[in-house]
């Protein structure tokens, strides 16, 4: 008797998943000609077409600071180039020479451009004038300063006063300092989870008289969340 047509069938082949693009191929699919424009934008499809051309380069990167990226090497390393690039977009510190993104004048364009651009610059993030306009641009660059300015009274206070969110990349020295608090939970009650345990305390009692006072309904549901979120 012959074996069921079941039982003959081969075993079942495992089918290997294809393999993820390393980062290089993607890199590599994204400078593609064809994909220039629809990614990058005309400008970087102009670059692209002349990289080493001085007049090319200058008059695109003041249209958009991310065609440097597409520059020939020795462009990336002129210095009055690059400062068009992260005046007109911070961002395109990243495609600066590594000589370039330690040059202090350069950073500071950039980050004033972009504040979190700094940590692309790994040489300056502990640079205090650095720092300040950083933070003063966008309070959450803190996170990429260095750990000595995370504790500085003067940068904690720039940068809750751009964002008061930032005191949670503020040291806990900081995030126990009343004025620093003060300044971010009058800016930012959602900072409230980040504020040391005694200002909590604090704070909680303050915001909920405020919203039991003034009937702040959509800010009570706010408390509401934040306590929650402090209680988890």
């Amino acid at each position: 008797v012959a074996p069921p047509l079941n039982a003959m069938a081969a075993p079942a082949r495992k089918v290997s998943e294809p393999k993820p693009p390393s980062f290089e191929e993607e890199v590599n699919e994204l400078m593609q000609p064809g994909i220039i424009p629809k990614l990058w934008g005309k400008p970087s499809a102009k670059v692209m077409d002349d990289p080493y051309s001085r007049e090319t380069v200058g008059a695109e990167v003041e249209r958009d600071g991310r065609a440097l990226a597409h520059a020939g090497p020795p462009l990336k390393e002129d210095k009055e180039l690059v400062l068009k690039a992260v005046q007109k977009d911070g961002s395109a510190l990243m495609f600066a020479s590594e000589e370039l993104q330690r040059d202090k004048e350069v950073v500071l364009a950039a980050v004033a451009c972009d504040g979190l651009v700094l940590g692309l610059a790994k040489d300056l993030i502990g640079d205090k004038e650095v720092a300040l306009v950083a933070v003063a641009q966008n309070g959450m660059a803190l996170r990429h300063c260095a750990e000595h300015l995370r504790d500085d009274q003067d940068v904690c206070l720039v940068a809750v006063q751009q964002n008061g969110r930032a005191l949670r990349h503020a040291s806990e020295q900081q995030q126990n300092n009343k004025e620093v608090v003060d300044v971010a939970l009058e800016n930012c009650t959602q900072a409230l989870p980040y504020a040391g345990p005694e200002l909590k305390k604090e704070w909680e009692e303050i915001l909920t008289g405020r919203w039991k006072d003034e009937g702040w309904h959509l800010q009570r549901r706010q408390a509401g969340q934040i306590l929650n979120q402090i209680k988890t």
